[in-house]
Formats: structure tokens, C-alpha cells, sequence
């Protein structure tokens, strides 16, 4: 329906559940917090219609995360508990997530008694990872065992095909170029697209970096920054090496359960901003200083992006104040945190009520700017 408008319910593929009294709701973004949001709402008998502007699922910051489930050191203990409410509702998808620990190299940090840890020697990092380099294992580690990571792709299709099974409906290339208001009225009515106008009665931006674009002609401002850049690769799989996530200041590595090994260097202004063959080159080689057996890796995928990081290092969620039926949902713990965020979002969007877990994370909140610690 080109140059026309329609309502998000008509979009629906309605089947048996009720929908009575639910909103329609647009979801802007199909990465894991909008996928995850749309999936529960569905659920919930929401008219739900998700808004992905590129041909496929998780193209933007989530097809690029290394997906690392943890809560390590996140503070304050607010924000940690609400990251390991989380990881705990990962475990419901053993096929989308799995929890081998972490081991963080030259970490001589105090361990957090919420949040079990052992500091490990030299010599016990060497037995637990005999693949790791003498130069690894130098400084010893310590072993986060309840740590993890996700197959960020998969989840997100899988939280997808939940969503249309449950009446919503997915339309790709589909990039939303501005919100309709309502005239004289602080309302949302809708979202426009090329030749087409969608409306609703809720609209969630989930679409990460893109929403400071779309706010900033309503007056409210998301104070979000664009790191740490990435590089990540995916290698084809190999025997086993690793039976740990393995992480130290400059890079991740772990060996998912197929094989594959995925490798991201950390953030850095000087990381390549093109995803090349020679690229992953050096990302396996600056791997391979830490497990010497990665060496001869061959590259499956790589890429390289930027990721949303809120300025406070802490999620922005809710209904903003301005705008009463505009929701925003943004974080730079996407991964960890989409199975709680989309359970609880849900729950604000059809209740009608705030709830106590999201409330230091509204918009209007004093934001310093802690993007410089990551």
C-alpha cells in the first residue's frame, strides 16, 4: 500500500488469541531488545507490528555482538542484579545460549560475593586451558562461572518466528524516516516509512543508534555514544581448543559448542572500520598470541560496527515523559539483558504500570557520562 496509511492491525495475521483491549503497538528495530519486546508482547494478545530496516533480522549492533552474557562488575548492585535476572531467564533457551564461564586474564580485581568467582594461579589457568599460551597464563586469571554467551542471530530469529506465531507481523526494508504527531497534542500517532504511514497506539524504539535521529525532531534528546567499535570473526569450526570464554583488555575469545570460534578485539578509535579478509587476519593472529592452535584459522564471517552505549553505561527504558505513548528501549547489555527487557516492557506497555525493576533507568534521570570507563 503505497503513498497510503494503515494501522498496525491490519498488518496482524490474527489466530486464536484474544486480543481484546490490548494495544496495537509498532516496534522500531529487529535486533534482540525489539525481537524480544515484540515477541512478548504477542504473546500478551498485542497487535504488534516490527519495523526492520534492512532486508534481514539482527543486521545492526546485534548481528555484530560477541553476545557475551555476564554481569561482571556491573554496578551498582541495582544494575548487576537486574543483568543476572536475566542470564538466568537465558537458560530457558539451551538451544540460543550456553554458560561455559568466563576467564578474565590478569584480573586482580575483589571478587563481588553476589556473584561467584575464584581467583585462579598460573599454573591452575594453564590446567583449566592447556591451549593458552606460557605468555597467557603469566599473570593467572579469574574464573566467572556463571558467565556465558548467546548466538545472537538465531535468537533473534527465533524470538521473531515466536512473534508472527502469535499474530505479529515482520516487514523487512522498511526504514522509518520519522513519527507522526498529533496536532496540539503530545501523541505519537504513528511512524512514517517510503510511501507509507503506519499507525498504532504505542510505538517502542528499538532500533539502538538510530533513535537519537528520530527524537531529536520532538524535542527529547537520548544521550547515547557510538562504542566501543568492533571487529568480530567467526571462524569455521575447529577441533577443540577452548573450553572457557577467554577475555583480557583488548579481546574476546570464545568456542561456541559447534566449533566455530568467534573473536572480537575491544574498543579502540584506531580499530579497522571495514570488515576486509585482511582484517581478520589480524584478529586471528592477535588471537592466536593468547591460544597459538588458533593460528591457521580460517575465517567463516567477519565484521565491524559500532555499538550503542548509553553515556551513563546503563540502560534507557520507558515511556518518555513528553511523549506518553513513545517507549524507548536502548542498552549497551542488549544480549544479556533481551529476555528480561522484553518480559518486563511488555508487562509496562499492556498493564499500564511502571515497574520497580525499570525505574532507575527512565530517560529523565541525571546522566553522567561513565562512556570513557568502558
Amino acid at each position: 500500500m503505497l503513498g497510503g496509511t494503515m494501522n498496525a492491525a491490519t498488518q496482524a495475521n490474527p489466530q486464536s488469541i484474544s486480543r481484546k483491549d490490548q494495544p496495537s503497538v509498532l516496534v522500531v528495530g529487529a535486533g534482540l531488545i525489539g525481537s524480544s519486546i515484540a515477541m512478548h508482547l504477542a504473546k500478551k494478545g498485542c497487535l504488534v507490528t516490527v519495523l526492520e530496516a534492512s532486508a534481514q533480522p539482527a543486521a545492526g549492533a546485534s548481528g555484530k555482538s560477541w553476545a557475551w552474557l555476564n554481569a561482571n562488575h556491573k554496578q551498582p548492585a541495582h544494575y548487576r542484579d537486574l543483568n543476572l535476572h536475566s542470564m538466568k531467564l537465558w537458560g530457558q533457551y539451551p538451544d540460543l545460549a550456553a554458560f561455559p564461564g568466563s576467564l578474565i586474564l590478569n584480573d586482580d580485581r575483589t571478587g563481588d560475593n553476589a556473584y561467584p568467582s575464584s581467583p585462579l594461579t598460573p599454573e591452575q589457568l594453564k590446567e583449566e586451558e592447556p591451549e593458552l599460551s606460557d605468555a597467557a597464563c603469566q599473570g593467572g586469571a579469574r574464573l566467572y562461572e556463571p558467565e556465558g554467551y548467546a548466538y545472537p542471530e538465531s535468537a533473534v530469529r527465533f524470538f521473531l518466528q515466536q512473534a508472527e506465531q502469535n499474530g505479529a507481523s515482520v516487514l523487512y526494508e522498511h526504514p522509518v524516516q520519522s513519527l507522526e504527531t498529533r496536532k496540539f497534542s503530545p501523541h505519537i500517532t504513528g511512524v512514517v516509512t517510503p510511501g507509507t504511514t503506519l499507525h498504532a497506539d504505542v510505538v517502542v524504539l528499538a532500533a539502538a543508534l538510530g533513535i537519537p535521529e528520530l527524537t531529536k525532531p520532538l524535542g527529547l534528546s537520548v544521550p547515547l555514544t557510538a562504542k566501543p567499535r568492533t571487529v568480530t570473526v567467526i571462524t569455521k569450526p575447529l577441533k577443540p581448543i577452548l573450553k572457557h570464554i577467554v577475555v583480557n583488555d583488548t579481546i574476546f575469545i570464545v568456542q561456541r559448542r559447534d566449533g566455530d570460534v568467534m573473536i572480537s578485539l575491544f574498543a579502540g578509535d584506531d580499530r579497522p572500520d571495514e570488515a576486509t579478509e585482511a582484517v581478520s587476519k589480524q584478529v586471528i593472529q592477535a588471537a592466536a598470541v593468547l591460544a597459538p592452535e588458533l593460528a591457521e584459522a580460517q575465517t567463516q564471517q567477519v565484521t565491524a560496527g559500532l555499538m550503542p552505549y548509553p553515556v551513563d553505561a546503563r540502560p534507557i527504558v520507558g515511556f518518555t515523559r513528553e511523549w506518553p505513548n513513545l517507549y524507548i528501549a536502548v542498552m549497551h547489555s542488549g544480549a544479556t539483558l533481551a529476555p528480561l527487557m522484553g518480559k518486563l516492557v511488555s508487562e509496562e506497555i499492556v498493564n499500564k504500570q511502571e515497574h520497580e525493576l525499570l525505574a532507575p533507568y527512565r530517560l529523565q534521570r541525571d546522566f553522567a557520562d561513565l562512556s570513557h570507563t568502558y
